[in-house]
């Protein structure tokens, strides 16, 4: 290839990797309220568990924290599935990124955008290291997810409900904190995608417009979504 037509190719992986990892951020956001409810939900359990060893309206805060450790399991369903998500979501954004990599060494024979070149390399690679970091946090949200379900299964046995209650809230928690790790992390990618994004069409345009001195449009020209 003569450069030109990597750098096209490079640009558009580069803005298919920004757009999954905006979907990643959103993702994570929905996580953040939907951990925030089941830690509200736990306490109210909690409540109601504790108030069960030494009530005499035993049954009705036996059945009250049943209830609440229900609407938990609902709510650690739904924290699996945006966990899922999130996983396929990295993984686009993964995929792309290595794309963008592969296309941009078409590149390398293409005078007038080297030195760019290097650098929007360096970006993708720093890019897709910080990617990698996410993915390890983001099944392990998936799986404090998944035991949170497992623990907070229904019981009218006040042992085992006390039992459940702190099962549940200590994967709950431990999700909620690999939630707002992952928001950093995703923070951090997004801004860096965002920069190799109009880094990438800025190349693209100087290969494209050799002799014109208009600004390019960000983050690339003529860049098939």
């Amino acid at each position: 290839m003569n450069g030109q037509s990597g750098l096209p190719a490079s640009a558009e992986a580069v803005y298919g990797a920004e757009q999954a990892l905006q979907r990643a951020a959103d993702t994570v956001e929905e996580l953040g309220d939907v951990a925030a409810s089941s830690l509200r939900v736990l306490d109210d359990a909690a409540m109601d568990s504790f108030y069960a060893h030494q009530d005499d309206r035993r049954a009705f805060y036996l059945e009250s924290a049943g209830a609440h450790l229900g609407r938990l399991r609902s709510r650690s369903e739904v924290m699996t599935e945006l966990g899922e998500d999130l996983v396929r979501h990295l993984a686009a954004a993964s995929s792309a990124i290595e794309e963008a990599g592969r296309e941009l060494s078409d590149t390398d024979g293409l005078e007038e955008v080297n030195h760019e070149a290097r650098a929007l390399r360096t970006h993708i690679d720093v890019l897709g290291e910080v990617v990698a970091l996410a993915g390890p946090v983001a099944m392990e949200i998936r799986r404090h997810a998944v035991c949170a379900a497992e623990c907070s299964r229904e019981t009218d046995a006040l042992m085992l409900l006390d039992t459940r209650v702190h099962d549940a809230g200590r994967e709950v928690s431990r999700a909620d904190e690999g939630v707002a790790m992952m928001r950093n992390i995703i923070e951090s990618a997004h801004s860096r995608a965002r920069s190799s994004a109009a880094l990438a069409g800025s190349l693209h345009y100087a290969a494209t417009h050799p002799s014109s001195t208009a600004s390019p449009p960000q983050p690339g020209p003529d860049i098939a979504i």
